[in-house]
């Protein structure tokens, strides 16, 4: 095997290694990746570099100084991973020799440089950031362990290993990692904190480190346990998450091949369920509706889109999903009514989201960033973007233990009812779905134990046209009228707002919204219509 005959730090590490782990860790880092080696190239001689959701940084890794700029924290933790690692790794089969060399030399010097940077006591770069943590240890590894199995290239360990140790860096973060004060417990965080340290230890089983595989593989089951319901449905809050933490169970199903059998028979059962679910989201396109932290425009998968009105009950898990035509046209009606989770939470309990057509008459604010501090991302997370009632002069709770009780959800041939908690009181939605064949929704808001109160927020597609005119909204998009909505309560105000609304991530433009006062009382009825095109 390529390194045996290597001395230094990391022989120790990888005394154990035997051909299936190698075989596994190559078939998994095949290195033929050839985004990761125009992202690689371009860093090396350009000195320009590609993080996603943001423009190209101009930053040379060889002297960068890792002093903070202004940048985003959703920047900086993607930085502070040392992304020219992994480029190095998935796109190393890629290069010649010489440019092997040349990129492996360029890995060295870069690490080293982020290696003899001591950050301020106030470091706002986030070099210690979970996620950044635990996205640059799996980097590290990976390239630690592709020069070791290199003989082309064993001399680049050797020549950085006698005065950094690598075993010592590598144990630092795994250390680091194990901290209880460093584990962002049941969150997609700490999923990956577990899996950074689990899997090295699959792939060394290093006898030294025991303890901390042995603690990763206790925490992932746990996180496993939590982060999915009993449907298989991610609990944090957006389409977009269920997808991206999907891809983790389909990972966690493999491992298998290395004897991780308790991790794995967990992701097996859990994956085919998660499968069903993202085939419920997913609309006729095959994109994901804007819902919660899910970016606009994700393709995930395009399924047969029925004829006949479907409904998904995933009622347990706090959504309602009916698919089917309706007038002759694909139409998706989501109600989502969950907080299983504070994480990506949206103060969207008993929201509606509704696609006809291929168009999001009644839509959703989207992203925007995870500054939470962005005026623009705080009126995002709110009811303001949202298809949601609220009560007047209440603030949403965010914390899950301080809720009377939990949402819930329920569905039958006719009727979908959603109740919350969120402002306090119980609000109570009764969807009337008994017409929808025809077009038609009926819905009722009722506050309970509260006189007065209600209030209603409508947000609607980015390019449409409201007109409001006596109680009725006539919503237009591209020209055509496509949606009537009737409000069947008196002594209610109807204003149109323009609000914040973001497909891209950190993108920002406007959507039209309604905000109707009905806090004269406890009870507000609408009905949806939608109107058939040619």
């Amino acid at each position: 095997m390529a390194g045996t005959k290597q001395n230094n730090s990391l022989k120790n590490v990888f005394e154990n290694v035997n051909t299936d782990q190698v075989a596994f860790f190559v078939k998994e880092n095949s290195g033929r990746n050839k985004e990761a080696k125009d992202c690689l190239l371009l860093a090396m001689n350009e000195n320009i570099v590609e993080i996603k959701s943001f423009d190209n940084a101009h930053i040379d890794f060889r002297t960068f100084d890792w002093k903070t700029t202004g940048q985003d924290r959703n920047w900086w933790w993607q930085i502070q991973a040392l992304p020219f690692l992994t480029w190095f790794v998935s796109s190393r089969k890629l290069l010649s020799l010489e440019e092997r060399r040349l990129a492996a030399k360029f890995c060295k010097d870069s690490l080293v440089n982020w290696i003899e940077i001591t950050p301020e006591d106030d470091d706002k770069t986030l070099r210690w950031h979970d996620h950044a943590t635990s996205y640059r240890l799996t980097n590290f590894f990976n390239w630690t362990f592709s020069l070791w199995l290199d003989d082309e290239l064993n001399d680049f360990i050797q020549d950085i290993d006698l005065p950094y140790r690598m075993e010592d860096i590598l144990k630092k973060h795994i250390a680091w990692l194990s901290e209880d004060e460093n584990y962002s417990k049941y969150t997609n965080h700490g999923f990956d904190q577990a899996t950074a340290v689990f899997i090295i230890g699959l792939y060394t089983s290093y006898p030294v480190w025991k303890p901390f595989f042995e603690l990763s593989e206790n925490r992932l089951i746990e996180e496993i346990e939590f982060a999915y319901t009993e449907e298989g449905v991610h609990k944090e809050n957006s389409p977009g998450y269920h997808i991206f933490m999907l891809r983790r169970l389909n990972r966690f199903n493999k491992l298998g091949e290395l004897y991780a059998n308790k991790v794995s028979e967990k992701a097996i059962i859990l994956e085919e369920r998660a499968k069903l679910f993202k085939e419920a989201l997913t609309l006729p396109d095959g994109t994901l509706p804007l819902v919660g932290d899910t970016r606009g425009g994700h393709f995930v998968e395009k399924y047969d889109f029925p004829r006949e009105l479907t409904i998904y009950d995933y009622s347990k898990s706090g959504y309602v999903i009916i698919k089917g035509h309706v007038l002759d046209k694909p139409l998706y009606l989501m109600v989502k009514n969950c907080f299983d989770s504070v994480y990506h939470r949206h103060d969207d309990d008993l929201h509606i989201y509704l696609s006809f057509d291929n168009i999001d008459l009644l839509s959703d604010g989207g992203l925007g960033s995870h500054n939470e501090r962005d005026p623009l991302r705080i009126s995002l997370r709110s009811n303001e973007c949202h298809n949601v009632p609220y009560i007047a002069g209440e603030k949403a709770l965010r914390n899950r233990k301080s809720l009377a009780s939990a949402p819930t959800l329920s569905v039958t041939e006719d009727i979908i009812v959603a109740e919350s908690f969120l402002y306090g009181r119980k609000i109570k939605r009764t969807i009337d779905i008994s017409q929808l064949e025809t077009g038609a929704i009926a819905i009722t808001d009722v506050v309970d134990g509260k006189e007065k109160g209600l209030m209603e927020n409508l947000f609607f597609h980015q390019f449409a046209d409201v007109s409001l005119k006596n109680s009725n909204a006539t919503i237009s998009v591209g020209g055509q009228k496509r949606m009537a909505i009737s409000f069947g309560s008196e002594n209610i105000k109807v204003e149109t707002k323009e609000r914040p609304f973001s497909k891209q991530y950190g993108v920002y433009e406007n959507a039209p919204a309604l905000e109707i006062d009905a806090s004269e009382g406890s009870h507000f009825s609408f009905e949806v219509r939608l109107i058939k095109t040619q």
